[in-house]
């Protein structure tokens, strides 16, 4: 077995271990993974077909905002070449363990439309930062009307996620502002290792940043927030009705609280396809907004068809533009992460 192999079957090995923790607590929880056939008569006959219609909509704005960041630093970028990239980019994340996949749109829009990978991981910098910065803000809106006796996790819920995202802006716009320190800082410390190094160091660094510049640019930025302010409320309204279609009495406010405690719940590192920490993530948030009798009923469904649609989805339009647009993920999956200090440096220019 190569090392690039056992690197992966350790994530694999390590992300099925977490995966069973989530799902340990959620059976403490009396939530079923798989409810039985009998809980499935609550569900109404429009509820799966009108949430998959809303999850279309969010999957392709999800993708077709990343345009907007990628021109102002590659103009020759087309719609043809960065959806496909995008949609198998969202397949990667989903299967590769401890989210290693993030790495992958920057390494396919390189291969696949030019685009320099270290630039394209700015963009995706931003793009993180950007929607981190939504959710907690809309997720701390939301919770300073619920009572923190409810639950313990109220609290770190309103402040800490936004606070993370906060501190990430800063960041950005740090690196922006004094890019050229950042990049020396990096030289040296990594010029304490070794010279190549050094260079890769400063090499990815330098392409970060021109990731960055977009920043300045206004009428592609207010473009791609548009893009995502739409993307992010589409995907609340989609939440409430499914779960109203599930005999789940949630408003709107506990559509994007729910759609905004999975944003963040499924960054931290987990098993593939976000399983385990999802289904908590969704028991966390409707915990926190309807009552415990509520959830006997209708919970574990609910949770069931919400992520088996996220899922599904996911996987179809990916396999699909995988094949159909001749994306190869194998460069990916050979080394489970590419590795930067070893690669030579024109796969980072």
């Amino acid at each position: 077995m190569s090392a690039g192999m056992r690197k992966l079957v350790l994530r694999l090995a390590l992300s099925l271990g977490i995966a069973a923790v989530f799902v340990w607590w959620l059976g403490n929880q009396g939530i079923e993974i798989l409810p039985s056939a009998e809980q499935f008569g609550v569900v109404a006959g429009w509820a799966v077909p009108v949430y998959l219609l809303t999850l279309v909509v969010v999957h392709f704005l999800r993708a077709y905002r990343w345009i907007y960041l990628l021109q102002p630093i590659h103009p020759g970028i087309t719609v043809q070449k960065a959806l496909p990239v995008a949609f198998v980019g969202f397949l990667a994340i989903l299967v590769m363990p401890l989210r290693t996949g993030e790495i992958a749109r920057p390494y396919l829009i390189k291969g696949h439309a030019g685009v320099s990978m270290s630039a394209a991981l700015g963009t995706i910098a931003i793009e993180r930062v950007v929607d981190g910065l939504l959710v907690s803000l809309w997720l701390t809106l939301c919770l300073f009307g619920v009572d923190p006796a409810i639950s313990p996790y109220v609290w770190p819920l309103r402040l800490l996620p936004l606070a993370l995202f906060v501190g990430a802006l800063v960041f950005l716009v740090a690196f922006l502002w004094r890019g050229e320190a950042f990049v020396r800082f990096g030289r040296r410390l990594a010029a304490l290792f070794s010279r190549k190094l050094a260079d890769t160091v400063v090499h990815v660094m330098e392409g970060f940043g021109r990731g960055l510049s977009v920043l300045p640019n206004r009428l592609a930025l207010v473009k791609f927030l548009g893009f995502s302010v739409a993307y992010w409320s589409i995907n609340a309204v989609g939440v409430m009705l499914l779960a109203r279609g599930c005999g789940l009495d949630l408003d709107l406010l506990g559509g994007v609280a729910t759609m905004a405690v999975v944003a963040v719940g499924i960054l931290l590192p987990s098993g593939p396809g976000f399983f385990g920490n999802f289904q908590a993530s969704v028991l966390v948030a409707l915990e926190l907004y309807l009552p415990a009798a509520a959830l006997v009923e209708g919970a574990a469904v609910f949770i069931f068809l919400l992520y088996l649609c996220q899922v599904g989805l996911t996987l179809v339009v990916g396999f699909g533009s995988l094949f159909g647009a001749r994306v190869s993920l194998r460069g990916v999956f050979a080394s489970g992460l590419p590795q930067v200090a070893t690669e030579d440096l024109s796969d980072w220019t």
